[in-house]
């Protein structure tokens, strides 16, 4: 009854009446609303406000995290355009520093093909040199035979000019057989058959031949003189007396005379008479 009175005193007659009534009566516009929207179109007021409250305020706040981490990576970003300029004046100090590198090389290896050069003319004179020293030592060596020979035909000659000198402590009567002679005498020998072509050869090389006597008997001395002594020396003293004992079937007694005479040689060869001459007290 209340509502056609209500329905009664309004009138509409256009949307302004009706918008007028709305405005005294909001309880008026649910109804209304229902009346004209759907149930989804009504829904959607909350429907929103849950996706305010469920999806757009925590991607508001995921935007808001990204925007504060696009903050972080610009800051870095400017740190990283800032090392990155510094990298390229690095790398500029670099590449200047490779460059003057590059021409301290140049100069290195210049000093080594100089080097080079100096150890080649090094290597040529060290060449030389060895040469020059293998030369010296020949010389030297020839030098030392040489020395050795006039030591030893020096002693020959003395030993021969004053042989009572060296032999007179051992025989008396020492007289120096000619070597004329006893060359001739070896000529008979060999024409003789009492010695061979060989032995004849050998014989005439021998350095002195003595007589001498101990007591009443006589001796031949085959004397063999060398400045150094060493075992051919006495074998040849040992054999050339044997050639000598044949040709004047006198005994003949091996001797080697010298200056410097092993100890060992004369206890080996203890047929043989060493006779050891002292420079100091060799008869002038």
């Amino acid at each position: 009854m209340e509502q056609l009175e209500l329905q009664k005193t309004y009138q509409i007659r256009n949307f302004y009446d009706l918008l007028q009534a709305l405005r005294e009566h909001p309880e008026w516009l649910e109804e209304l609303r229902t009346f004209i929207l759907t149930a989804d179109l009504i829904e959607l007021p909350k429907k929103f406000d849950k996706f305010v409250k469920e999806r757009f305020e925590p991607l508001e706040e995921k935007v808001d995290r990204i925007q504060e981490d696009m903050e972080v990576v610009k800051q870095a970003t400017v740190g990283t355009e800032r090392k990155v300029e510094a990298l390229g004046q690095d790398m500029g100090v670099v590449k200047q520093k490779v460059e003057v590198l590059e021409q301290d090389m140049e100069v290195v290896k210049q000093k080594a093909e100089v080097l080079e050069q100096d150890m080649a003319v090094v290597k040529q004179k060290v060449e030389t040199l060895e040469q020059d020293v293998a030369w010296l030592k020949k010389e030297v060596k020839s030098l030392k035979v040489d020395v050795a020979s006039l030591k030893g035909d020096n002693l020959e000659r003395k030993v021969r000019e004053k042989a009572p000198a060296y032999f007179g402590r051992f025989f008396r009567k020492i007289k120096v057989i000619d070597i004329q002679q006893w060359a001739e005498k070896l000529d008979d020998a060999e024409d003789q058959g009492l010695i061979t072509p060989e032995e004849r050869e050998k014989a005439l090389n021998l350095d002195i031949l003595l007589r001498a006597k101990k007591g009443e008997k006589e001796f031949l001395l085959a004397v063999e003189v060398s400045y150094t002594v060493d075992e051919k020396d006495a074998l040849r003293a040992l054999e050339r007396a044997n050639i000598f004992y044949k040709l004047y079937q006198i005994e003949t007694i091996p001797v080697v005379i010298g200056v410097e005479i092993p100890q060992e040689l004369e206890e080996k060869h203890k047929e043989v008479l060493f006779i050891r001459v002292v420079q100091e007290q060799n008869p002038s």
